[in-house]
């Protein structure tokens, strides 16, 4: 995998296009997966954790779905931390490291 991108709803994986259920906020190659966070927009659930921190190989199939530091219904990923590496901000107010091999959480950190 050499080049993701994003248009909307669209994941682009060296050109190759998959159309993926949300709106994507942000995409990163780590690990040679596409890591995706979905924009929390009106179509995400309400009554339930947002699930929105998924894994892709370069055929566009789904690998993982990254688990969230809490059982709360809001919960949700925001977005890539800018200058910590590839930690996630979590909705929760959490940053978060991933095992990005499964999608396991390694280390949440509360931060409010």
């Amino acid at each position: 995998m050499k080049k993701v991108k994003s248009d909307n709803r669209t994941l682009i994986i060296d050109g190759k296009q998959f159309e993926l259920e949300h709106q994507i906020k942000d995409v990163r190659i780590i690990d040679n997966l596409a890591v995706v966070i979905y924009d929390f927009d009106k179509n995400a659930p309400r009554h339930r954790q947002f699930q929105n921190c998924k894994a892709f190989d370069s055929n566009g199939k789904l690998i993982w779905t990254a688990e969230h530091p809490t059982n709360m219904t809001a919960d949700s990923y925001v977005e890539f931390m800018k200058g910590r590496g590839n930690k996630l901000w979590n909705f929760g107010c959490f940053i978060c490291e991933l095992d990005f091999k499964n999608g396991k959480l390694k280390n949440a950190v509360f931060t409010k």
